[in-house]
């Protein structure tokens, strides 16, 4: 836009390296953001991203220190890496789940988001403008998903709101969005046929979601026209949940 004199926005994705991450790490930088990656796995994330587990608090704290510096800012940092408890693509029922199974879902899923966020607020209040996304589920919502995995989901709204709270006066907005069954790799072993059809029984949209649903809904989140929206959850669920 000619006159138009604003700064490149910054993003970190975590779990960027595939699935939802990557979709919303492409639909960023198609809008002309600096996006940086971070995933576990060093393959996923190419040369310019950052391997980092989110459950680790000294590789979190070195990753935000890397893009903060690499970018000389933070404007958006969306929480999408993720895991799901299942046993051979069956739910683990909780009589029979692990204390670390449920102990890694929660780390991954609830912890890490946290972690990022402690580390990254600091650098968005330099700028007075922030933006963070955490991918929930309406598995936080509803029955609908494994007990680890909806408890780590419904935890994260939780966190998500407090947190809009402690810095809606500095200029950053937090927000979730909360997808039904969408089709990535961290579903796939949990998309026999059976479950789609009774995915697709469910939602009146007629279709699962795609990653690109979700970015969609990301990319409304982090721009200025959502600059009055925070402690909001955006439901992706074509009509399958409706508060």
């Amino acid at each position: 836009m000619v006159g138009d004199h604003r700064p490149t926005r910054c993003a970190i994705v975590t779990g960027g390296g595939s699935g939802l991450g990557r979709a919303v790490a492409q639909r960023f930088a198609a809008m002309g953001m600096r996006v940086g990656i971070c995933d576990i796995r060093a393959e996923a994330v190419g040369p310019e991203g950052f391997v980092c587990d989110v459950r680790d608090e000294a590789q979190v704290r070195a990753m935000i220190a890397h893009f903060a510096e690499r970018f000389g800012r933070i404007d958006v940092v969306v929480n999408s890496a993720g895991i799901l408890e299942t046993g051979g693509g069956a739910t683990v029922p909780v009589e029979t789940m692990t204390l670390a199974t449920w102990s890694s879902v929660l780390a991954v899923n609830l912890t890490g988001a946290f972690l990022v966020c402690r580390e990254a607020i600091p650098v968005m209040k330099r700028g007075a403008w922030g933006r963070i996304v955490n991918i929930a589920s309406r598995a936080g919502r509803t029955r609908a998903g494994p007990a680890a995995y909806s408890a780590s989901k419904g935890g994260l709204i939780a966190f998500s709101r407090v947190l809009a709270g402690e810095v809606a006066g500095l200029g950053i907005t937090v927000n979730c969005v909360a997808p039904s069954r969408v089709a990535t790799p961290l579903t796939a072993g949990d998309s026999g046929s059976e479950v789609i059809a009774a995915k697709l029984a469910e939602t009146p949209v007629g279709r699962l979601a795609t990653t690109e649903d979700v970015a969609g809904a990301v990319a409304y989140l982090v721009s200025d026209e959502a600059s009055f929206v925070t402690g909001a959850i955006i439901d992706v669920t074509g009509g399958s949940y409706m508060p």
